[in-house]
């Protein structure tokens, strides 16, 4: 168990970092896909390359028709006057030219026609820099293999002197320029375009103008090499930047989850959450709000251990009494023995409501949990419950209501039945307190963003000393008559349904008619309006 616990932990400490590289990287390489793709097409270079031969046949086939010819009714182009006008128009072309006569015999190729003892001038290819090598030519031809392009027939040299072996010369000869593309045996692309010599409507010659093979490859492996050098700098850039920030996510969200599982496995005392608060960002937020989660986590733990503790006191109590009377009956006489068995019952009765009271506050979380809040009209629930507090205590204690005969926009968002039991509980109390013939108040107002309930009573008060303590678990502090009645569950459970409303719930005196004395007592409820 421990082994798998470690090899999960290993997992969540790189998983991120990984994701963050492998998405980053992902998009970076369909990027350097799409640019190799659309490099390898070469459509647009093609297309202009196609267009400069034409037009440089187009230029030699007019000069050749106007001044390679013997005559007007000339009937084809003149060797001897072709020949040295072809050298001096070709000699920038950097093409080879034949010339086919109009039956379609090759008449003149531009590599027969050059002198022998011309100087062809060849640049050499630029040294290789320091980021160029073997294992990056071996990348660069892998991409180029399994890079998509167009599928070309095969170039062959001319089988004869026939030049129609060649389909663009063939449309030529009926006077429609013509171009084809083929790859040679290397796999360079040659580049073919046959124009018609011709003066007015008769063909006198094609011309054909083919690329010499490796050029256009040459450009653009030199295109390929450059943004292969540049997708190389573009990876190393991303594979640091996504670590960078995998530091700056992972590391925080690790340590935050090191010390949940610290949190979880503790025995004793509070575990430390880290505290990146200063970010500023979702990391930020995420460890502000598991500190908050674990410090409530923690004084849950501490409120139910305390809660545990007060339960068995209070529990202890009526125990030891009947304990006591238990004990004393077998040797009381008979009228001793009926005031101990009052005292049973009793104790009894006082155990019943205080086991039904620490079940309705144990169940009070899970209640407050699974039930939505919804809008709810205070005026009316504060008169309903007034009414039932009414029936339900009889004539000793009057209960008054002095709320608002309209809605007045007192409708908070909250839970019905949670709100009515603060309520029944706060009145419940004050009608405890009054002496007969007394009266117990409901009031209800509204501030510019809250609702106010306030609810009097005309006892004795609270002393000033214990105006805070009467929200605590099993406090008391009532007439020896009303002893064992009350649990002292009541106001804690009224604060704990209040702060779950996001409200708040006070304490005070009602001042007397001379300085110091108290008229009774007042609870204040405020909750926020929507």
């Amino acid at each position: 168990m421990a082994r798998a616990a470690d090899t999960a932990t290993r997992r969540r400490r790189r998983g991120l970092t990984r994701l963050i590289i492998a998405l980053n990287l992902i998009a970076l390489l369909v990027l350097i896909a799409g640019s190799f793709w659309l490099n390898m097409r070469r459509v647009g270079m093609i297309d202009e390359r196609i267009l400069s031969l034409k037009t440089q046949g187009a230029i030699i086939a007019a000069a050749l028709a106007e001044t390679a010819t013997l005559g007007p009714e000339a009937m084809g182009v003149d060797d001897e006057l072709a020949i040295p006008l072809m050298r001096r128009l070709i000699a920038q072309t950097n093409a080879r030219v034949r010339l086919f006569d109009r039956k379609g015999q090759l008449q003149i190729d531009s590599r027969v026609i050059v002198p022998s003892n011309e100087v062809v001038a060849m640049r050499l290819p630029e040294p290789d820099s320091w980021f160029w090598s073997e294992s990056l030519d071996g990348i660069y031809q892998w991409l180029a293999r399994w890079a998509p392009g167009a599928d070309y027939p095969p170039y062959q040299e001319l089988q004869g002197m026939d030049g129609t072996f060649y389909g663009e010369v063939a449309e030529a000869l009926q006077a429609r320029p013509s171009s084809a593309i083929r790859v040679n045996s290397t796999g360079d692309l040659i580049l073919s375009v046959a124009v018609p010599v011709q003066r007015y409507q008769l063909v006198l010659g094609v011309l054909q103008l083919t690329n010499e093979g490796g050029d256009i490859g040459l450009i653009l492996r030199e295109e390929r090499i450059a943004i292969l050098q540049l997708s190389l700098v573009a990876i190393a850039v991303m594979v640091g930047t996504s670590i960078l920030m995998a530091r700056n996510i992972a590391r925080p969200i690790r340590a935050l989850a090191d010390a949940a599982d610290g949190a979880r496995t503790r025995v004793k005392g509070r575990a430390p959450i880290p505290d990146f608060s200063g970010r500023r960002d979702e990391i930020g937020d995420l460890s502000g709000s598991l500190n908050a989660m674990t410090d409530a986590l923690y004084d849950r733990i501490d409120a139910i251990e305390q809660f545990a503790a007060d339960v068995a006191h209070e529990i202890k109590n009526p125990l030891t009494s009947l304990k006591s009377a238990v004990e004393t009956m077998r040797r009381a006489n008979p009228e001793q023995q009926q005031r101990l068995l009052e005292v049973i019952e009793d104790d009894v009765t006082r155990m019943n409501r205080l086991v039904s009271d620490i079940s309705d506050a144990s169940r009070l979380d899970a209640e407050l949990a699974r039930e939505k809040a919804e809008p709810v009209d205070l005026v009316a629930l504060a008169r309903e419950v007034a009414t039932i507090c009414q029936k339900e205590g009889g004539p000793a204690v009057t209960v008054e209501s002095d709320l608002p005969t309209q809605r007045n926009g007192l409708v908070v968002t909250g839970l019905d039945g949670p709100l009515g039991q603060v309520l029944r509980n706060l009145i419940d109390n004050a009608c405890s307190f009054s002496p007969p013939g007394g009266t117990a108040r409901v009031k209800l107002k509204r501030e510019p963003r809250h609702a106010v309930i306030e609810v009097e009573d005309d006892g004795p008060g609270i002393p000033p000393e214990h105006l805070e303590d009467v929200f605590k678990r099993f406090y008391t502090s009532r007439p020896d008559e009303h002893f064992g009645r009350n649990s002292g569950l009541g106001l804690s459970i009224s604060k704990q349904i209040v702060d779950v409303h996001d409200g708040t719930i006070r304490a005070a005196n009602r001042p007397g008619p001379t300085p110091g004395s108290r008229a009774g007592a007042v609870f204040t409820i405020r909750l926020k309006l929507p």
